[in-house]
């Protein structure tokens, strides 16, 4: 009895987010000037609060005899148990015309799930804690922290029926009064089959 998971709190099918662990943003390379040809350099990530250095990486962008961009990753993981284990691989980024005028470039995902390659075309890569290549979110089953949070003024609506009577017999064109009745059906689907 008792432990973790034990309780409703915890949740085992939460989806861990972009936030949890490293990211390359494109568009930020690109601001930096470090995608031309053959460009050399390191990325680093600190800590905000300690300033202290928590990950870097090695990188090389070269260009292919098809003019088309390749950006190569090099660095050392780390795993629970000690062992380290050293990584080199390639991405292959991918650019488009906008109708402004300009070049804007895109990574191309390296991963291959269930089998198969992705090869989607983003504007940003992760590695997740644990995870050992960089990857689009959609590979690792990523989500946005904000789309984890629940909507406040509706669990109020939820957890005070006075408020929510109250609010769904004012103004129908109200705010709270659309609000109101999102709980209130949201409460109805929530008890169907209990009373």
């Amino acid at each position: 009895m008792g432990g973790p998971g034990s309780g409703s709190w915890y949740r085992w099918n939460k989806k861990g987010t972009v936030a949890d662990g490293l990211s390359l943003d494109i568009n930020q390379l690109v601001r930096l000037g470090l995608v031309r040809d053959y460009s050399v350099g390191s990325l680093r990530w600190t800590n905000t609060l300690t300033k202290e250095e928590t990950a870097s990486i090695g990188f090389m962008v070269e260009t292919l005899r098809d003019d088309s961009l390749t950006m190569h990753l090099f660095y050392t993981r780390t795993e629970r148990n000690g062992y380290k284990e050293n990584l080199n691989y390639s991405i292959e980024l991918q650019a488009t015309k906008p109708n402004y005028g300009g070049w804007r470039y895109w990574f191309t995902c390296p991963l291959t799930v269930n089998g198969r390659p992705c090869r989607r075309r983003v504007g940003k890569l992760y590695l997740p804690p644990g995870g050992k290549y960089f990857g689009c979110r959609h590979c690792y089953n990523l989500t946005y922290e904000s789309s984890q949070q629940s909507d406040k003024r509706i669990s109020f609506y939820l957890n005070n029926p006075a408020a929510l009577k109250a609010a769904m017999e004012g103004n129908p064109l109200s705010t709270d009064a659309f609000l109101a009745i999102r709980a209130y059906l949201r409460l109805m689907r929530r008890n169907r089959g209990k009373i």
